[in-house]
C-alpha cells in the first residue's frame, strides 16, 4: 500500500477500510451515550447542576441510577470495541505496507482504552448515595460507606487522567489538519476537556459541598470530551507530516494510517 496521501479512504477493497467505518460508528455512539447532560435533562435535572457532579446521578441511592450507570457501561464498551477494531485494521494495513504508528498516536490509543474500561468501571462501582445531598458526604467522612464507594475514586481518577492524556494526544494529533474543520474543532474539545478538568478536579479536592459552578464546569469538560469521543478515529487515522514537511488538507487513506495497538514489527 502506498504511504501516499490518497483521496481512496472509503474504498472498500483497502485492507481495513471497513473496520475502521464500523470503529467510528462505534466510537460515535459511545460520544452520545457518554454525554450525560442530555439524559440528565431528560430526567428533568434530579440535581442541582451547578453543585453536583454528574456522576452522582449513578449513585445507588438516586432513581436515575439504572440509566446513567447503563449508558456509562454502554460508552465504556462502546469504546474497547471501537478501538480493539481500529487495532485490527491497523495490523491490516501494517500488513499491507503501511507505515507504524507514531509514539503519540499509541500513546493517545492505549489512552482511550484505559478511559473505556475506567468507564465501565465507574459503573460497576457506584457511589453509595449523592455527595452533594442530605449527610452522604458526612458519611463518606466518617467511613460509613462500602468499599465500592471508596474504589470509585479511583476508577474515577483513572478515567480523568486517561482522558486527560487522550485529549493532550488529539491536540497534538490534529495538528495536520489545522486549518480543517476536523482539526480545529478536535483541537479545540481536546484543549477544553483537559483545562476544565483540571479546574473540577482541584475543586473537589476540598470536597462536599462544591461552589456554585462547578457542576457547570465539570458537565461542560464532559460535552468536550464526547467531541473528542466522536472526533477520535479520524484524529487517530491522519497520516502525522514528517518534521519540516508542508502541512496538507488532502484526504488520505484511512487504513494506511491507522494507528492502534502495535503488537508487531
Amino acid at each position: 500500500m502506498s504511504s501516499e496521501p490518497s483521496a481512496g479512504g472509503s474504498d472498500p477493497r483497502r485492507p481495513g477500510t471497513r473496520l475502521v467505518t464500523a470503529a467510528q460508528v462505534l466510537l460515535t455512539l459511545a460520544g452520545v451515550l457518554y454525554l450525560g447532560v442530555v439524559v440528565e435533562a431528560a430526567a428533568g435535572w434530579p440535581l442541582d447542576p451547578a453543585r453536583s457532579y454528574l456522576s452522582e446521578l449513578a449513585a445507588l441511592d438516586q432513581a436515575t441510577s439504572p440509566l446513567f450507570r447503563s449508558t456509562d457501561v454502554a460508552a465504556g464498551a462502546l469504546v474497547v470495541g471501537g478501538l480493539a477494531l481500529l487495532g485490527t485494521a491497523y495490523r491490516l494495513a501494517r500488513r499491507a505496507g503501511a507505515p507504524a504508528a507514531t509514539l503519540v498516536q499509541k500513546v493517545t490509543f492505549w489512552a482511550f482504552v484505559v478511559f473505556g474500561l475506567a468507564t465501565v468501571a465507574d459503573a460497576l462501582l457506584p457511589l453509595d448515595c449523592a455527595l452533594s445531598v442530605g449527610d452522604c458526604a458526612a458519611r463518606e467522612e466518617a467511613g460509613e460507606l462500602s468499599l465500592a464507594h471508596q474504589a470509585h475514586t479511583f476508577s474515577s481518577v483513572a478515567s480523568g487522567v486517561s482522558s486527560f492524556v487522550a485529549s493532550a494526544g488529539v491536540v497534538w494529533l490534529a495538528r495536520a489538519r489545522r486549518r480543517t474543520l476536523l482539526g480545529v474543532s478536535a483541537r479545540l474539545a481536546g484543549a477544553l476537556g483537559p483545562l476544565l478538568g483540571v479546574v473540577t478536579g482541584t475543586i473537589g479536592l476540598f470536597g462536599s459541598p462544591l461552589p456554585v459552578g462547578t457542576g457547570i464546569v465539570q458537565r461542560v469538560q464532559i460535552v468536550a470530551f464526547s467531541v473528542v469521543l466522536v472526533l477520535a478515529v479520524q484524529v487517530l487515522t491522519l497520516r502525522q507530516p514528517h518534521r519540516g514537511a508542508p502541512e496538507t488538507d488532502v484526504p488520505q487513506d484511512r487504513t494506511a494510517r491507522s494507528p492502534a495497538s502495535h503488537s508487531e514489527p
